[in-house]
């Protein structure tokens, strides 16, 4: 007990020197203006989302955007901020930004894809589309096992570097020969960063033109769903030619009210400031595991951004994020194309599995299905699904009420964990009041 009152006073200690005092010696920056539009019946979204701004849960020196479809249409379109403070650049209309872990959910939607068209079955082992995986009691792993983050292969033996994953020959062999860290189907943990290797490891085996997995999302999903037509627009690795319409990515720091905030309402949060207090053996190999990746200002270098990593690198508009879910939550169809089938999304949404206790986030309840985030939903009313990023960035589908759900920000929220976030939380409770006043006015 004296433990862990030491370590909870040496994390009080670190976040009023390294967060609180500074806070006080920055400059100030106004409200800023709300640009965009709402439909009829959304005015509500519009004033939460200035009000995160002039409530101090959204950053003033950053930058954020929101889009909503509902029923296949885009209700909801707003951003405001800074791109790049120091540059007074400001959040324009095209704006991207990096999605971190939110790109897990197009890349999911890219395994899906190749399973609706009978090239890949879940309930294979991994090994039948990729040999050189069988080593070290792997042969048995099955693709449904890798991908809810129950194959024990959360870090890779060698650790990961940025210039490990320019070559894909030899990420392969780390991937191919790294060990089991539990027996598959007996534990769950978040395979943070090698989840989106493996996807693109698979993805370039099994699809017949073996194409990484940021070129399979861009000819399958953005070009042939108006994705890249007036800027609604995501990729798995930016292309070189955008670069100056991404945000500059930066990590702002969190007010000292996020910070109170999550350490009050946030049990992961209280839990990972102990782990990290304490030198947690778990966390520190995770920590360790991705190398230089994990100094996420790196991601500012735009030979970085254009990785195609499927599990942090994506970069979007949230109309572009917006617009995947919404087709996904109105059926999968758009126009007389089909992304993806009505009997996966149902899959999602329908999903009764439990959430367990994962062991990379310290005990947290999740559960993934074929790589998308699962959350059941109040009430029994079904599972929404996707991915959320570090620092609040958001992607999910709510077939219940046909919702698609993208927020995207260059403020990292210590929140920024699925739904946590009080931004979002705030934003997703006022689209919910005006689905229900449409649905009574009706």
């Amino acid at each position: 007990m004296a433990l862990l009152r030491q370590a909870l006073l040496v994390a009080v200690t670190a976040i009023v020197v390294a967060v609180i005092i500074p806070s006080y010696r920055k400059p100030s920056y106004p409200v800023p203006e709300i640009f965009g539009t709402v439909a009829p019946g959304f005015e509500e979204v519009r004033e939460v989302f200035r009000q995160n701004y002039e409530d101090g849960w959204d950053n003033r020196e950053a930058g954020s955007a929101l889009s909503i479809y509902h029923e296949g249409e885009k209700v909801v379109d707003l951003w405001a901020g800074n791109a790049d403070v120091e540059a007074k650049r400001l959040w324009k209309e095209d704006t991207l930004t990096i999605m971190f872990s939110s790109t897990k959910g197009l890349g999911a939607l890219c395994i899906a894809m190749l399973a609706d068209r009978g090239l890949l079955d879940f309930k294979k082992p991994v090994a039948y589309y990729w040999p050189e995986f069988a080593q070290k009691g792997k042969e048995k792993v099955t693709v449904e096992q890798l991908f809810a983050h129950e194959a024990g292969l959360y870090i890779t033996d060698e650790p990961l570097s940025f210039d490990l994953l320019k070559d894909h020959k030899a990420m392969d062999k780390n991937l191919a020969e790294s060990s089991l860290k539990w027996e598959p189907g007996t534990n769950r943990g978040y395979h943070g960063l090698t989840i989106g290797l493996y996807m693109d490891a698979l993805i370039r085996r099994v699809d017949p033109k073996k194409r990484t997995v940021g070129r399979f999302f861009d000819e399958e999903v953005n070009k042939p769903f108006g994705m890249l037509s007036t800027d609604i627009d995501a990729y798995i690795g930016l292309p070189l030619e955008l670069f100056h319409r991404a945000a500059r990515n930066i990590v702002v720091d969190p007010t000292w009210k996020d910070v109170l905030y999550g350490l009050w309402n946030f049990p992961l949060m209280r839990k990972a400031v102990i782990a990290m207090t304490l030198g947690s053996d778990t966390t520190n190999k995770y920590i360790q595991h991705w190398g230089d990746i994990i100094e996420f200002g790196r991601f500012a270098d735009p030979d970085n951004l254009h990785m195609e990593i499927a599990s942090a690198s994506g970069m979007a508009t949230a109309r572009g994020v917006a617009k995947v879910y919404g087709i996904l939550a109105n059926g999968g169809k758009w126009g007389n194309k089909t992304l993806l089938s009505k009997e996966i999304i149902d899959e999602y949404a329908t999903d009764k599995e439990p959430r367990l206790p994962d062991y990379v986030l310290l005990g947290t309840p999740m559960r993934w299905k074929y790589a998308m985030d699962i959350i059941p939903q109040a009430n029994n009313t079904g599972n929404i699904f996707g991915a959320a990023g570090y620092g609040g960035q958001v992607g999910y589908a709510d077939p219940t009420y046909k919702l698609g759900y993208g927020f995207l920000s260059r403020y990292n929220s210590p929140m920024g964990f699925q739904l946590q976030d009080p931004r979002f939380k705030r934003l997703q409770e006022s689209v919910l009041k005006a689905i229900e006043r449409k649905k009574r006015s009706e």
